[in-house]
């Protein structure tokens, strides 16, 4: 009989924020699948979700490296999830823990589609970096009529266009545009109107309401801007 295999978004730092259902599949896995970037780096959502899984729980460590082939992308995700399908094939119920939700911007995305045809698949939600910032700093995203957008930043990203067609934008992979956002903000009177939080709901998070006093922007940061005013 073949296993199950389960996407578990575990939230973005706090333990205590995961769902139930999370924490119930937690404890009944007898694999998790942990992806890193690079081979031995560790996982940060191993480490919010370990309290809640079985002492003898399996553990998969399986390398999805951000190289620019997409090519070579394609051929280590496919390969990741024929790993994923033996164990499956072995009767392994499989959790891939994800940080954030397994639906947004999300590893588990990639191996999903080789499997999802061949075996019984269940995805759990999980609180996404600008929902968990939203409740941390008490800012509604949107009232009223308000848009949301949020956007993977990129060297395309037209950021000034951007700020003038959307009323409240979230940011995410900032660290390699952060000096030309911050340009933006300023050139459209909008520095007030923004917020970074790096390493949201873990002992390292850092919250900035002005963007002159950052430093350094650490990968796990997001950028939240309301056009109508944050509400300190």
């Amino acid at each position: 009989m073949k296993g199950k295999f389960y996407g578990i978004g575990v939230g973005v730092g706090d333990p205590e924020l995961l769902t139930i259902k999370a924490v119930n599949r937690l404890k009944n896995l007898d694999c998790i699948v942990l992806p890193e970037a690079k081979s031995g780096e560790g996982s940060t959502a191993f480490e919010i979700a370990k309290e809640y899984l079985k002492e003898n729980t399996e553990k998969l460590y399986l390398e999805f490296p951000m190289i620019k082939d997409l090519d070579k992308k394609i051929e280590i995700r496919k390969n990741n999830a024929q790993i994923i399908a033996r164990e499956l094939e072995k009767g392994k119920n499989i959790g891939f823990l994800t940080i954030g939700d397994p639906m947004i911007y999300s590893t588990y995305s990639y191996v999903l589609d080789y499997l999802k045809k061949e075996y019984e698949v269940e995805t759990i939600p999980g609180i996404t970096s600008f929902g968990s910032i939203g409740a941390r700093l008490n800012i509604p995203l949107v009232v009223g009529n308000e848009d949301l957008k949020i956007i993977s930043v990129d060297k395309n990203t037209d950021f000034e266009k951007e700020i003038e067609n959307n009323d409240n934008l979230v940011l995410m992979k900032v660290t390699r545009n952060f000096e030309e956002i911050k340009n933006v903000l300023i050139k459209t009177k909008n520095e007030k109107n923004a917020v970074l939080v790096s390493n949201c709901g873990k002992e390292n998070e850092k919250i900035y309401y002005n963007l002159e006093e950052v430093v350094e922007v650490p990968y796990f940061s997001t950028i939240i801007i309301k056009k109508g005013g944050l509400g300190e």
